[in-house]
């Protein structure tokens, strides 16, 4: 069995006066504590905590849950994941020291990363992308007929700069049942601007342009750090994300912005079940591995083979407030991004592994152009064979050579195999979540 618990509160303090206060006014929840075991059969709780226990249901039946796991032949298991709401924190200190649990984890929010705010639309200074090597891939590619859906806090959808290239269609709120296509909400709608900047900006001469420039982009909100917005806790609305982007027809990259107090996240099961599902039909998951310096443990022992991202000080080394740990495939950087947050065309600089993720998820992008049938294995080996290590990057795993990423991606052969077998699947999950999610 395993144990991931959230501390749902409200977000941290952000450098920006107005999310200050609007976070200072947001309910504190009650904690709430995951874990794969039939709710009745949970030891050492509390009768009242035990009561609590309620199965996760990521919008699935039971039969779907069913189907899942045998057409993945038990690689993908969404049943019997339980949580429980408590505000008993000698219940959540006992659950946290039963045998055979992870450590209790707390919740994670997206750092105040921006500075220097400046109104001037023109961006300047990308010394990221020249240390990313970016200039060698655009060379040859651009990001063209790939589309990459991304979970995160937020959208401003109307950005001259992002409308282009953003399937607005699309957008869904996984975690607000009440208002589910409105992404514009919440307290970090800045944060998956800026991550959609540097993934798939147009390039049109004005403002900034995306590393995959002519990538197409969905946007899904799996959280608004907002009380009154949230029906969900934010692990359940991720692995709502990733099963929406999977029914969204084209999408072959989805990112994950996200992270516990313990690290990406794939700290939780159900999360993990969900990329395990994705990567099984042939998409790529790019996630951020999270701010809080530590290893990252969950994901080493249930490896789902996803590519986790930590991040570069602009100096080259691992930046300090990077998790890190073997589990990690590559880093990117995570200062000073220059780049669209938004609204009204304003700019700022964006950083942690929220900043590095769109990198490498762009980077990807990219080798999907170049060689449009790479299986997300040979993707992931593309990238970690191609990157740059050193004592200061070793343990995030190196540093992204997008250039390198794609010639290397343009030599691999098809493993026709590895297709066939993604296609089937693929085939069989889609007739089984159908209108996913169906409506309330």
């Amino acid at each position: 069995m395993t144990l991931t618990r959230t501390l749902s509160k409200a977000p941290c303090v952000p450098a920006v006066l107005a999310l200050a206060v609007a976070a200072a006014a947001l309910p504190a929840k009650a904690d709430t504590a995951y874990f794969r075991a039939p709710a009745g059969a949970v030891p050492g709780l509390e009768a009242r905590t035990r009561a609590s226990a309620q199965k996760v249901g990521f919008a699935l039946t039971d039969a779907q849950k069913q189907a899942i796991f045998g057409a993945t032949g038990g690689q993908v298991d969404f049943r019997d994941i339980v949580a429980v709401p408590t505000d008993d924190s000698r219940a959540a200190r006992r659950l946290s020291r039963l045998p055979g649990f992870d450590s209790v984890q707390k919740d994670g929010v997206p750092p105040p990363l921006f500075t220097d705010f400046v109104p001037d639309p023109e961006l300047k200074g990308q010394w990221w992308i020249e240390k990313d090597n970016v200039p060698a891939a655009w060379a040859s590619v651009s990001g063209k007929g790939v589309t990459v859906a991304d979970c995160d806090s937020g959208f401003y959808l109307k950005e001259p700069d992002l409308a282009p290239n953003m399937l607005a269609e699309h957008a869904y709120d996984l975690a607000d049942k009440d208002d589910p296509f409105n992404v514009i909400d919440g307290n970090f709608t800045y944060h998956g601007t800026a991550v959609a900047s540097i993934i798939a900006s147009a390039h049109d001469g004005l403002g900034t342009n995306g590393i995959a420039y002519d990538a197409k982009y969905v946007p899904l909100q799996n959280y608004n750090y907002d009380a009154s917005k949230d029906d969900l806790e934010k692990e359940e609305a991720t692995a709502r994300c990733i099963l929406r982007a999977l029914t969204i027809q084209g999408v072959q990259v989805i990112v994950l912005e996200n992270q516990t107090g313990g690290g990406s996240s794939e700290t939780f099961a159900g999360t993990r079940a969900a990329v395990r599902l994705a990567l099984g039909m042939g998409v790529t998951i790019v996630s951020a591995a999270g701010n809080y310096s530590v290893e990252l443990t969950a994901e080493r022992a249930d490896d789902t083979g996803s590519i986790i991202v930590g991040a570069l000080a602009q100096s080259g080394g691992m930046a300090s407030f990077s998790n890190y740990g073997a589990r990690i495939s590559v880093a990117a950087y995570g200062e000073n991004l220059h780049t669209l947050y938004g609204p009204n065309g304003e700019y700022g600089d964006f950083g942690g592994t929220s900043g590095a993720t769109p990198q490498v998820a762009a980077t990807v992008a990219l080798m999907l152009e170049a060689n449009p049938k790479l299986t997300p294995a040979q993707i992931k080996t593309a990238l970690t064979s191609t990157r740059v290590e050193s004592d200061s990057t070793r343990n995030v795993g190196g540093a992204l050579n997008a250039g390198a990423a794609v010639a290397a991606a343009r030599t691999m052969r098809v493993d026709r195999a590895a297709l066939a077998k993604a296609q089937d699947l693929k085939a069989k999950v889609l007739a089984i979540l159908g209108d996913y999610p169906a409506a309330p």
